[in-house]
């Protein structure tokens, strides 16, 4: 037999992979089930999808054949306000933020990130053997816009650096929930690059930029169904962009890369907006109010936020004890291994009964 000692490509070996958490451990540790588990570390939808969304899997007859994507890319369209052929499907947003990644960034050029932000844009410019140009946030998680314009600029002045192609952004932010205002993204879109806005929590607050497609050819927007329709393991995301670099971006694309089943569910979903609504309403109204409940725990600091999460610093106690003492309660928060970020953790706004159960076990810590 034929062995190899690893991959062709030695950068691979840099590639930290990503590992979700492990719930049969998390469920062990806490003497729980993992149906029994406090769920707040990934940003999920706790009431889960439209109940016409089992209804519509359980009656499609066609699993056996690929499906026709058209219908649903129609839907999106009607959704986002934009023609249909400005809508590019991908299994995920994950998928659309690595597309897009290869059609506007040669191996050897630079992606431009703004940490602390989503691993996925530094993860897939290293992947497709992209150089990452990281422009820090300021302390309060702010766009610096004037280290943005200056570093792109000095980057393309000096030919020893990685010509930058693409800048990702994230409205509302993650890991801290803050909205990029319109005008800043105005300003950044003057740039000689493509901007890519990454729009998955925009449904829970802020203002979209899909506002500025029309007047702004370098502009792409990533959104993601996984957030706020309770959609997340079925995974389908979308990208609105220009329409010919969106015939681009079909090129390049996987044939068939979004599954019968997360099709028709999307399309429930998007036939049943009602009732979704009111549960991203239902969302938001506790969010503010586990915004106000977190803040009366001494050594927490909440930080405002218009996502399905709150960023909170912790004081007098490291992050990762938190996030330790609530896994042993069998409540899941978000810690980072991030430096920058290791005095904070992320916490996903649950059902109410969830949130309470939180609160209980912080008081008591």
């Amino acid at each position: 037999m034929t062995k190899t000692e690893g991959p062709t490509h030695p950068y691979l070996e840099t590639i930290k992979p990503y590992e979700p958490p492990d719930l049969e451990a998390a469920a062990a540790r806490s003497g729980l089930s993992v149906e029994q588990l406090i769920r707040l570390d990934a940003n999920e939808n706790p009431f889960g999808p439209s109940p016409q969304v089992a209804q519509a899997l359980a009656g499609y007859p066609d699993y056996g054949f690929y499906p026709d994507y058209r219908p649903l890319q129609q839907a999106v369209a009607c959704y986002a306000g934009v023609a249909p052929e400005q809508v590019v499907l991908g299994n995920g947003a994950d998928e659309l933020i690595d597309l897009t990644t290869r059609l506007f960034v040669e191996p050897g050029q630079a992606v431009v990130v703004c940490p602390p932000t989503f691993s996925m844009y530094r993860f897939f410019a290293e992947v497709n053997r992209c150089r990452v140009l990281s422009v820090p946030r300021r302390a309060d998680f702010s766009m610096d816009v004037a280290a943005v314009e200056r570093a792109v600029q000095f980057a393309i002045r000096n030919s020893q650096f990685a010509i930058p192609n693409l800048l990702f952004l994230v409205s509302p932010g993650n890991p801290d929930g803050q909205a990029i205002s319109l005008d800043v993204i105005r300003r950044l879109l003057e740039l000689p690059l493509m901007v890519a806005v990454d729009e998955a929590y925009i449904e829970f607050g802020g203002e979209s930029a899909v506002t500025l497609l029309p007047e702004h050819e370098n502009l792409v927007i990533i959104r993601t169904f996984s957030k706020w329709t309770g959609l997340a393991g079925l995974r389908l995301g979308y990208a609105l962009l220009a329409p010919h670099l969106a015939g681009y971006l079909e090129r390049i694309r996987a044939p068939y890369n979004v599954n019968a089943a997360a099709v028709v569910a999307t399309l429930a979903t998007l036939a049943d907006l009602e009732d979704v609504q009111a549960n991203v309403a239902c969302l938001i109204a506790e969010r503010e109010r586990l915004q106000e409940t977190l803040a009366t725990v001494p050594w927490l600091e909440p930080l405002p936020s218009q996502a399905n999460f709150i960023l909170c610093r912790v004081k007098g106690r490291t992050a990762q004890e938190v996030v330790g003492a609530l896994a042993r309660q069998g409540i899941l928060i978000r810690g980072f291994s991030d430096p920058t970020m290791a005095g904070y953790v992320r916490i996903s706004v649950g059902r109410p009964d969830q949130a309470d159960a939180l609160i209980a076990v912080l008081k008591e810590l």
